[in-house]
């Protein structure tokens, strides 16, 4: 049988999703967990395979991975094989060559931040507008592949003190939503021009445009025809009151670093 999963972690302890020898990785802790449960006995004779290898520090609610297995999944069961920062949220019996990175249809990437001072909303969604459609988007990505055009299918932004941006396409290039990210917040912030936006999109220009921070971005979603990956909340308990008290310790960080913060300016 072959099985895919959804997987959502919070990837702020990990060095990102991909198994690397000698650090923690969220891929890695996946493994173990099927290993554990009797799932697989040989990665190597299973063919895994992930959708997205995320960066060190990024999180996800939709991530998915599909393997052949050694018998039914119980999720409940390997949930609490898992650490606590990360959970399979539902799975389902896919066809024996079901490959979740070839077979995507569009991928959802969220990404969030504080806005900067005097940040132009409306220049911010010019801008995410410009980047909309099929572009060489060699600026926007690490430059690890030859072909860097492809379609930005949908960019939105919205938010006041806090901004949400989210991105939709096909496939994304590596760094390409956290520079696409980093250019937007420019353009807001009056660092960028619409102007430069356009050349750095018309594949003409060299233009160094940084990453914006790992971790204010997630892996929202990936859709497939035929495939219904719904999150089940009731295999993801132990990963949500996680959640919630991490939550509720950065509140109180965030307070008391505020409170020291103010009783300096006097």
């Amino acid at each position: 049988m072959r099985y895919a999963f959804r997987v959502a972690y919070d990837g702020s302890g990990y060095f990102g999703f991909v198994r690397q020898p000698g650090v923690p990785t969220v891929e890695g802790k996946l493994l173990d967990a099927f290993k554990k449960s009797g799932l697989l006995d040989d990665v190597s004779k299973a063919n895994y395979s992930a959708a997205s290898r995320t960066d060190r520090g990024v999180s996800a609610v939709g991530q998915v991975v599909a393997l052949n297995v050694l018998k039914t999944p119980n999720l409940r069961a390997l949930n609490g094989l898992l650490p606590r920062d990360i959970a399979i949220l539902s799975a389902a019996e896919v066809h024996p060559e079901f490959d979740p990175r070839k077979k995507v249809v569009q991928k959802h990437y969220r990404y969030i931040c504080e806005a900067p001072p005097n940040f132009d909303l409306e220049i911010a969604k010019e801008a995410s507008k410009l980047l909309t459609g099929t572009h060489d988007f060699r600026n926007f990505c690490k430059r690890d592949r030859k072909s860097t055009a492809l379609e930005l299918k949908r960019v939105s932004v919205k938010g006041k003190k806090i901004l949400t941006m989210d991105f939709f396409a096909r496939a994304f290039l590596r760094q390409m939503v956290r520079r696409l990210a980093s250019a937007i917040i420019a353009a807001g912030a009056g660092e960028m021009s619409i102007q430069e936006i356009e050349r750095a999109i018309s594949g003409k220009s060299e233009m160094a445009i940084k990453p914006a921070p790992a971790e204010g971005l997630i892996l929202m979603d990936i859709k497939y025809r035929n495939l219904n990956l719904e999150t089940n909340a009731g295999y993801a308990e132990k990963f949500v009151n996680y959640l919630k008290e991490k939550h509720k310790s950065s509140l109180r960080s965030a307070a008391v670093l505020y409170t020291i913060m103010h009783s300096i300016k006097g």
